[in-house]
């Protein structure tokens, strides 16, 4: 039992899960927007997802405290290395528009991450600004890239569906930012910081309005899966609170996409 829980310790802190939820956003994508995908290109997303979150979550406290790494943090600290190297040579495969798409998205994860110089914050760090760069790039990670060689952006579907998949993933975030309402630095600006939790839990109702109008006139084909994770949502967003389990977002409200992604696999068996 203990080695189970620490398998399961290391599955959720060296980013496997929520790689493999990405990769199911994704899978989502390909299905809606009927495009082809190989197997190398579900092989980037998992492996620049997992190397990306990592880097994100641990780049700060591997600069500062070198002296405290231990021996699960080498363990995440490789499977990241291995993974950004398979992301690195994958990278090879994509189109030059798919490698721009990829390269964007790069750029902001590292001026999210890394401080501009000594003098300057980093992205997160601007108020406000956090909950937009995520959801920036797996827009960019999760939609565009799959598609873009398949569609226009004069497209207005291809807008609507941008505009679904943002909302999607600040939806996603929300939970989380009521959960880290004491922990995350005030200067952040999160949106419970700045509007409160009730109003956060407000404009979380109203994105999944707005998600599911999208869906009723251009998705109509995977109604079921977003109609699904629309009400996990809501769920996990009314009840969110100060006080709850680490677990409760770090895996539930993460593994959300797999039940999408679990309903349009078997949607496609039919």
């Amino acid at each position: 039992m203990k080695l189970l829980k620490q398998f399961f310790d290391f599955y959720l802190r060296s980013s496997i899960h929520v790689a493999l939820m990405i990769l199911c956003i994704y899978e989502i994508t390909v299905f809606e927007h009927k495009v082809d995908s190989t197997l190398y290109e579900r092989l980037f997303i998992f492996f620049s997802s997992l190397s990306a979150y990592n880097f994100v979550k641990y780049f700060s406290f591997l600069k500062n405290n070198p002296q405290k790494i231990t021996n699960n943090f080498k363990g995440i600290l490789f499977v990241s290395i291995i993974s950004l190297i398979c992301s690195a040579g994958l990278f090879t495969f994509f189109s030059y528009a798919e490698q721009v798409i990829i390269s964007i998205a790069t750029l902001f994860l590292g001026l999210y991450t890394i401080p501009i110089n000594s003098s300057l914050m980093n992205l997160r760090n601007i108020g406000g600004v956090k909950i937009h760069i995520v959801a920036l790039c797996w827009t960019l990670m999760t939609l565009a890239l799959p598609i873009i060689n398949e569609v226009t952006f004069q497209d207005s579907s291809f807008c609507l569906s941008v505009i679904k998949r943002y909302l999607w993933i600040i939806l996603a975030i929300l939970p989380f930012e009521i959960a880290d309402f004491n922990s995350d630095s005030k200067t952040l600006g999160t949106l419970p910081q700045v509007l409160g939790i009730k109003k956060t839990k407000i404009i979380g109702y109203f994105i999944v309005t707005i998600i599911l109008i999208l869906v009723y006139f251009g998705a109509v084909e995977v109604w079921l899966c977003y109609i699904t994770m629309m009400i996990f949502y809501l769920y996990f967003l009314s009840t969110s609170s100060l006080v709850q389990s680490a677990f409760r977002n770090l895996f539930w409200v993460e593994a959300i996409p797999f039940i999408g992604w679990l309903l349009v696999y078997l949607q496609q068996q039919h």
